[in-house]
């Protein structure tokens, strides 16, 4: 039975009972196991899954000491106390590693069952996403207001076509402009980047600078999930690199949408999503209304193994991003307008906006009196 006292040597130990041979990617014939697994099955699940952490996980080298110890030591209680369990007792054992970790990203799955970090915060409803069960809507509201609601990102067609469509077509005609993020959880944010771009009129940085691991474990396991990645070919290293920095966080005033943007956002508001949000902050005219966005972008782009017995999913990220916003994991983005439970967050944008209207046309009023 293995005992130790410091992160070094325990780490030592997890990682002498594994090699990058042994990451797996998709699932065997079996599907989800229903019969037992053996005391050898479960050390080695443990050995791969403290692998994955240790050396292919980029938020591994982030968390303090007091996280690593507790996360180790637990994983090594699982492994010298391994027994025949059934796959869901495993998956059961294997919950308080995740949930010690403060990374909205990191996960695990078994069958449909998803676990990850205890240190989410409670959703609080500000309303539904005016898609609906669209990806994309938008629409021309009252007053002149364009309004288009994401209920995710997306790289496609569809979602490109009815934002170029909206962009043409109804936002040159508008006051004002709401953009509904509530409910949207993510996914891919290449047309939504273009879409702020637009909105600011010049390439806005959403990060200061992207650090990835491209020690030998993680390249291979890279090798494997993304081998396009733009920073596979980086060299290796055992210390975190730097992939990319930010340049830019001033929009072009004279080629920026300038007329007032309100943007919807909840506990559910995240990755992508929150990338696109992290843009439009630096617009002079853009004002977040709704509750805190998820918190769900200093770890991101999300590489997934699986455990070859227990076949658990095991979901790591793969980039570690530096925001202009400290402490931002778990605690998003603070509203500028901050909505009580139960308060619909797109009527209070468009009470926003009929006052600033009525405003603006008293003022006018006023002028030409004068």
């Amino acid at each position: 039975m293995f005992k130790a006292s410091n992160i070094s040597e325990m780490e030592k130990f997890l990682l002498s009972k594994s090699s990058t041979d042994d990451f797996v990617f998709s699932a065997n014939k079996r599907g989800v196991p229903d019969g037992v697994l053996s005391a050898d099955d479960i050390r080695r699940d443990v050995a791969i899954f403290a692998r994955l952490l240790i050396r292919v996980y980029v938020g591994w080298p982030m968390h303090d000491e007091i996280t690593k110890m507790r996360i180790l030591k637990h994983l090594i209680n699982v492994y010298n106390n391994a027994h025949e369990m059934p796959a869901g007792e495993f998956f059961k054992l294997l919950k308080p590693v995740v949930a010690d970790i403060q990374d909205n990203h990191i996960s695990i799955r078994f069958g449909t069952t998803r676990f990850g970090t205890k240190y989410k915060k409670p959703y609080k409803n500000v309303g539904k996403n005016i898609a609906g069960n669209k990806i994309v809507r938008g629409e021309m509201r009252d007053g002149g207001v364009a309004a288009i609601g994401f209920s995710a990102m997306i790289r496609s067609d569809e979602f490109k076509n009815a934002v170029v469509d909206f962009g043409k077509n109804i936002l040159p005609k508008s006051n004002a402009l709401i953009i509904d993020l509530r409910g949207n959880t993510g996914g891919n944010s290449w047309y939504s980047d273009l879409f702020a771009e637009h909105l600011c009129g010049a390439w806005i940085d959403s990060m200061q600078a992207v650090y990835v691991r491209t020690n030998r474990d993680a390249k291979e396991f890279l090798s494997v999930v993304y081998p396009t990645a733009p920073w596979a070919k980086l060299p290796e290293s055992e210390e975190l690199v730097v992939w990319k920095t930010g340049k830019n966080y001033t929009p072009d005033i004279t080629k920026a949408y300038m007329k007032p943007i309100y943007i919807l956002t909840d506990r559910q508001t995240g990755s992508s999503a929150e990338m696109f949000l992290l843009r439009m902050m630096h617009h002079p005219r853009a004002v977040v209304v709704g509750d805190n966005s998820s918190g769900t972008e200093v770890f991101g782009n999300v590489g997934r193994s699986m455990l070859p017995n227990s076949q658990i999913k095991v979901s790591i990220g793969m980039n570690y991003r530096v925001l202009s916003q400290e402490n931002f994991e778990l605690n998003g983005v603070t509203p500028n307008i901050k909505c009580p439970e139960n308060t619909d967050a797109l009527t209070v944008a468009l009470r926003e906006i009929a006052n600033q209207q009525i405003l603006s046309q008293a003022m006018n009023s006023n002028s030409k009196t004068l």
